[in-house]
């Protein structure tokens, strides 16, 4: 019963496109830096280039992350391209493909602190979290290479290619490059403590449906970080049930698992 029904998921509810993951994470990048350039510039202030920086970080966050789950596409022109996609806030962060290797760990053994790099990485009360979620960048590498015991020839790329970035960043901006990082660890700090742990941690998880918020807070949440960050947000739970499902799709398979629950229940 289990699979037909998961099939029949499948036909009802559209899988997240690669090329479209994609081509967000690359023009939320290039939002990110056209913005760097207009503050270095003088052509922005830096209040509006963190608001902006953090709204094109969870954007870029949220499409690397569908696209973890998308199916290979036999036409993706992007793919060469995806470690660009990548928003550099630290030399020490992880590449593409780790980030991608860790998130189905994340998937596989959630909130299970030896197995899952998430939980082991933001782990404890919500003060501990925040800090870890903070550094985690740095956290998360050295956690993996624990766990491999080794530096791949692609990781040691990845690391090679922040740097240069960062550089590049530094020699553009100059001291302007302070709020680079602000804006960055902000979105970065942010989407690793709701998504990594008030999104699994029994103590935050019941807060975390935002089903208490009014309807204008999830309405401009939309606004600036996308409906798709809000639905697996609100749905994460169902995001981890069916994984290959689109964000945007999240609400409907909500309302079509209700009421499938709702016609199965035995008359009284």
């Amino acid at each position: 019963m289990v699979q037909p029904f998961r099939t029949e998921i499948a036909r009802l509810f559209p899988k997240e496109h690669e090329f479209r993951c994609d081509a967000k994470a690359l023009i939320c990048h290039g939002v990110l830096l056209g913005s760097f350039g207009s503050l270095c510039h003088g052509l922005l202030s830096p209040t509006l280039f963190v608001i902006i920086g953090l709204c094109a970080y969870v954007r870029n966050f949220n499409a690397i992350h569908a696209a973890s789950h998308a199916s290979r596409a036999t036409w993706n022109p992007l793919r060469p391209y995806r470690q660009m996609a990548m928003i550099v806030h630290s030399p020490l962060q992880l590449g593409r493909h780790e980030l991608a290797s860790n998130h189905r760990l994340h998937h596989a053994y959630p909130a299970d602190p030896a197995r899952d790099p998430g939980a082991s990485v933001n782990c404890g009360r919500w003060p501990t979290a925040s800090v870890n979620s903070f550094i985690q960048p740095e956290l998360a590498l050295f956690d993996h290479v624990r766990r491999k015991g080794r530096w791949s020839t692609g990781l040691v790329g990845a690391l090679a290619y922040n740097t240069a970035v960062a550089a590049a960043l530094i020699a553009l901006g100059g001291v302007n490059f302070l709020w680079w990082l602000v804006a960055t660890r902000l979105g970065s700090t942010a989407v690793w403590l709701v998504f990594d742990w008030a999104l699994h941690h029994p103590t935050a998880r019941g807060y975390a449906c935002l089903d208490g918020l009014p309807r204008w807070v999830t309405r401009l949440w939309g606004v600036l970080f996308s409906r798709d960050n809000l639905n697996a947000t609100r749905h994460h739970e169902l995001h981890h049930r069916y994984p290959r499902v689109a964000d945007r799709a999240l609400p409907a398979l909500a309302d079509f698992l209700d009421q499938r629950a709702a016609a199965t229940q035995p008359a009284h």
